[in-house]
């Protein structure tokens, strides 16, 4: 049985006022959806999800840079606990993924960060990573670690949004599962700001406008 995912109402939204939010950040967000308090409880859940799944057995933990950064270091720490007494080892490494995905996509997707898919070559991995909502390089991304031959993968995701997929791909392990809206913090960005931001929140109409690309 799949490990229960914690769903968020579509309505749901928290007061900004009511937490503690920079003030650079001031006039930016219309709710707070996911307390950064709250999203650290679910990471401990879901690590003890994880390690009742996978067990003792060695695993690599992939981080895809840059979204999943915070959610990553919080999930290392707490499955760090989880696995106290395993005898197998744990290791972790970082990656980033471009995909190309206009009317000029080759279909591929570019990796950085390791030096060498083949590190990964018959190990177990768990593809960390900060939203699923196309599905598009996420898939690409696992079709990759397979075809390099790694033995098995699972994917564990701090947000799920509620949106038809373009490609189905596994949710493993889910922290939240969110409504279709702009969501920013905890790691996510929008043209590289919000990520500093500890609550996971909605943006307003002026904050979209405010930080929208030239």
């Amino acid at each position: 049985m799949a490990p229960t995912r914690a769903v968020i109402p579509d309505d749901f939204e928290l007061p900004v006022d009511a937490f503690d939010i920079p003030i650079c950040y001031d006039g930016d967000l219309s709710g707070v959806v996911i307390p950064e308090g709250l999203v650290r409880d679910r990471v401990r859940r879901l690590a003890k999800d994880i390690h009742a799944e996978i067990g003792n057995k060695p695993i690599a933990l992939l981080c895809v840079l840059k979204g999943s950064y915070k959610f990553f270091t919080a999930l290392v720490e707490e499955l760090t606990n989880a696995r106290s007494s395993c005898p197998e080892p744990m290791t972790v490494d970082f990656i980033r993924v471009k995909s190309y995905e206009d009317q000029m996509s080759t279909g591929q997707i570019q990796i950085m960060g390791l030096s060498n898919l083949d590190e990964l070559k018959g190990k177990s991995v768990l593809v960390v990573d900060d939203i699923s909502d196309t599905g598009r390089t996420l898939a690409k991304l696992l079709s990759t670690l397979h075809e390099t031959g790694v033995e098995k993968t699972w994917t564990a995701l701090l947000l799920s949004k509620r949106v038809k997929r373009v490609v189905d791909v596994p949710e493993d392990f889910v922290a939240f599962e969110i409504p279709d809206k702009f969501i920013v913090g905890y790691g996510l960005d929008y043209n590289q700001k919000f990520r500093d931001l500890g609550h996971i929140c909605v943006m307003s109409p002026a904050g979209i406008e405010k930080y929208k690309s030239e």
